[in-house]
């Protein structure tokens, strides 16, 4: 063979040999990618869309964080400078994909200090099934907060947290319909309280969701199961109260009120609020924390059900609360006298 066709052919391996590494290694790129939640980003990707078919983009395998995720590139844009791979992030289910849902955002409060934003290395590569072609690495920058939805979402939830106090104070809305003394001064309702508590917890998790998601999240079974207990409570509660003709007298504060009955302090009583208040607490903090509403297992429903069954059944038998503190005329006319 020639000198010349040698000294070709071996150029010829070299240049092959590099570019072969190159792909392998893949394309680093320094500057992060900006990701966003209902947005398209791209990632710039030398020879990309030669390397891989417009019918093969379903090859592409992009992983965050270490994670393979569900995305596909949806287009590839024959840029004249740069090749770049589109794709599209959308809402994140989580009842579908917590995995990735938990390799974007994590928890959210950790990067505070970082602005709620948050880096993520990616890779993306080529599987045609002959090998696993290293395109590009580099790294996500996503803002898993945005400050617009923290101020419109906590103005909400703090809104109504305000209304609650207030209007359990100054009306009715947390205490006993029945009695002939001003609303202002009647006995808290265990009932209504417990019917608030759920409610505002449910509320304020599902705008906490909206807020992380950026889009309309899913309220799980559990959580409209807790609230139908509480509504399901009052309604027992109230049916008892009417049959019984019940006249509340005057309220000796809100924790004496919802924890004691007729008799002073009651066990039932006491039981159901621990419960209540443990639950919800856990509520709340597995969905700060998870970004999702927890899948509680069903025993837990069936104790606060018993909880709150039992309170109505003992409900029944309950002398009414506080009397009202009233003089007799009699006794007034004798003292007189």
């Amino acid at each position: 063979m020639p000198a010349i066709c040698q000294r070709l052919l071996l150029g010829i391996l070299l240049m092959y040999g590099t570019v072969a590494c190159a792909a392998s290694a893949g394309n680093k790129i320094d500057e992060p990618v900006s990701l966003h939640l209902n947005q398209l980003f791209q990632v710039a990707v030398p020879g990309a869309c030669a390397l891989v078919p417009k019918d093969q983009l379903n090859l592409v395998e992009l992983r965050i964080n270490g994670i393979l995720s569900q995305l596909k590139p949806v287009d590839c844009d024959h840029d004249p400078a740069m090749n770049k791979l589109s794709f599209f992030l959308p809402q994140q289910d989580n009842s579908k994909n917590e995995i990735q849902r938990e390799s974007l955002m994590g928890s959210p409060w950790r990067e505070l200090k970082n602005g709620f934003r948050r880096d993520l290395p990616f890779s993306i590569s080529f599987n045609n099934g002959a090998g696993n072609t290293v395109l590009a690495t580099g790294s996500f920058r996503y803002q898993i907060l945005q400050p617009a939805y923290i101020l419109i979402g906590f103005g909400f939830i703090i809104a109504v947290a305000y209304a609650l106090l207030r209007l359990g104070r100054d009306s009715g809305l947390l205490r006993d319909a029945a009695g002939t003394v001003a609303v202002q001064q009647r006995t808290y309702s265990l009932a209504r309280v417990q019917m608030a508590w759920w409610f505002f917890i449910v509320f304020a998790s599902y705008v906490w969701l909206w807020i992380v998601g950026e889009g309309i999240p899913d309220i799980s079974t559990q959580a409209l199961g807790l609230m139908g207990i509480g509504s399901g409570t009052y309604m027992a509660a109230a049916s008892v109260d009417a049959s019984k003709n019940c006249q509340y007298g005057e309220s000796q504060g809100f924790f004496d009120d919802i924890i004691s009955d007729g008799q002073g302090l009651a066990l039932y009583r006491f039981q159901m609020l621990v419960f209540n208040v443990l639950f919800g607490v856990l509520f709340l903090v597995y969905v700060i924390q998870h970004v999702a509403m927890p899948d509680f297992d069903g025993s837990i429903l069936t104790l606060l059900g018993m909880s709150s069954g039992t309170y109505a059944g003992f409900k029944i038998p309950e002398q009414q609360g506080k009397p009202q503190q009233t003089e007799d005329p009699k006794a007034a006319y004798s003292a007189e006298a």
